[in-house]
């Protein structure tokens, strides 16, 4: 069921409900009225009779029904009954078939007053009537044959009118809904004409002011994201195949170059080292794609365990000096009451992979090799700085410095990807954590990493 239909069924939901409150409040002050206009009328009927009878001696009981037989206002199949104290029955006027009238009835009538009952479709009203000598009970009772007519024809008059109203309400509902919901159908055309090749394309805030607008900006801002989200990984796909093509493209250059003629000894050692060498860097930009993209993915968080970041400096160390054993790193751990100040919660293998990036960079970017680690676990947060005193980064490089595969004015003649760092702040963020940068020509670079504690 669209959207529509449903608002014109519960449109014609709550018209049903107040019409039907509304009709079924007027027919029932209807019947009410109709019988309290019987009942007064009987009361007026069985008092006149009763007067003419009791109070004035110049009427007998054969002139009081001739005259009662004539009158124009006499009710449908009436019959009055007036009984004296002994509940001896007086006069009768009326319908000879009526069921018998106890003595406890009557009795019950002069202690309680008027009382009222009814029997099929006559109605019976029984009210005391008092003289100066006597007691009497006056008894009326009739068929209201023209107020039933008419309740039943306001009872049919209102039935059909609810449910007129309900097709003329549903029908008329479907039409506003459609006008209300025109503005959702265009953004829905809009939608459909948008294919994978046309994410620039927005759709048209038409209203701003209501909702289907506020769909609208969050879809185009959900467009913009995803644009970005493919910007991004189209200049990725392109800056890792560019960077992985370099050292293919150096590797099969030195092989071809060797296939050309025999040669000695020396010149193939020499060759297959520096393929050695590319493999390693080929290897290493493999690593760390990889790793870029274990960061990027945010379900990584699931397997993530209690760490001390403490030994992931030491790890991270032993790699490094392995891997080069011309850099120095300096390791300096702030004293702490209890572990937990240095522990974090996050995946070891991208925790060791932020810390030895930054000590590979502050290394291979000094001016002695030398890097300088800080771990410290003040307040609420485990601190990692990472410092060196080579060449600073400029000041206009730093906003970009963690763009992948964007490489400073001060890493010229350096090997590298320009993967590291931003690998460095995915992995931070993974860690619900961030990181900082500053260098200047007096301090060099520092690199500050905080991560939120366990627990």
């Amino acid at each position: 069921m669209n959207i529509r239909t449903r608002l014109a069924l519960q449109f014609m939901l709550l018209a049903s409900l107040v019409l039907g409150t509304a009709f079924v409040a007027i027919y029932s002050f209807s019947a009410r009225y109709r019988t309290d206009e019987f009942l007064e009328r009987m009361r007026d009927r069985g008092t006149n009779a009763a007067t003419l009878l009791i109070q004035v001696e110049e009427v007998s009981e054969d002139l009081l029904r001739r005259i009662e037989r004539d009158n124009p206002v006499r009710l449908p199949e009436e019959s009055i009954r007036i009984f004296d104290h002994h509940n001896d029955l007086l006069f009768h006027l009326g319908d000879e078939d009526q069921p018998p009238t106890t003595p406890e009835f009557l009795d019950h009538v002069r202690l309680t007053g008027e009382t009222v009952r009814e029997r099929d479709v006559r109605e019976l009203l029984a009210f005391p009537f008092n003289d100066r000598y006597d007691r009497f009970v006056v008894l009326v009772s009739g068929n209201d044959i023209y107020g039933r007519s008419k309740l039943r024809n306001l009872r049919n008059i209102l039935l059909i009118t609810f449910l007129s109203g309900l097709v003329i309400t549903f029908f008329v509902g479907r039409l506003y809904a459609r006008r209300a919901l025109k503005p959702l159908s265009s953004l829905v055309r809009e939608l459909h004409a948008i294919g994978p090749l046309d994410l620039a394309q927005r759709v048209q805030v038409s209203d701003p002011h209501d909702e289907v607008a506020e769909v609208a900006r969050s879809f185009n801002a959900l467009m913009d994201r995803l644009q970005e989200a493919f910007q991004a990984q189209r200049n990725f796909i392109a800056n890792a195949s560019h960077e992985m093509r370099t050292p293919l493209t150096t590797i099969s250059g030195q092989l071809e170059v060797l296939l050309l003629r025999d040669r000695s000894g020396d010149d193939y050692r020499i060759a297959l080292s520096s393929v050695v060498e590319d493999m390693h860097a080929l290897n290493r930009l493999a690593d760390r794609l990889l790793l870029l993209a274990q960061a990027e993915n945010s379900s990584t968080t699931s397997s993530f365990a209690t760490v001390r970041m403490d030994e992931v400096l030491w790890s991270a160390r032993h790699e490094l000096l392995r891997s080069d054993q011309r850099f120095q790193v300096d390791v300096f751990i702030d004293e702490v009451e209890d572990e937990a100040d240095l522990t974090v919660m996050g995946n070891e293998v991208l925790l060791r992979s932020l810390v030895g990036n930054l000590m590979e960079n502050a290394c291979k970017y000094s001016q002695d090799g030398r890097a300088v680690v800080r771990l410290s676990g003040p307040g609420l947060v485990v601190r990692v700085a990472v410092e060196n005193t080579g060449t600073p980064i400029a000041t206009s490089d730093l906003d970009r410095i963690f763009e992948p595969f964007l490489r400073g004015g001060n890493t010229t003649g350096i090997r590298g990807h320009g993967i590291g760092l931003s690998l460095v702040r995915r992995i931070a963020l993974l860690h619900g954590g961030n990181v900082k940068v500053r260098s200047s020509a007096g301090e060099g670079t520092r690199f500050t990493v905080r991560m939120p504690k366990a627990g």
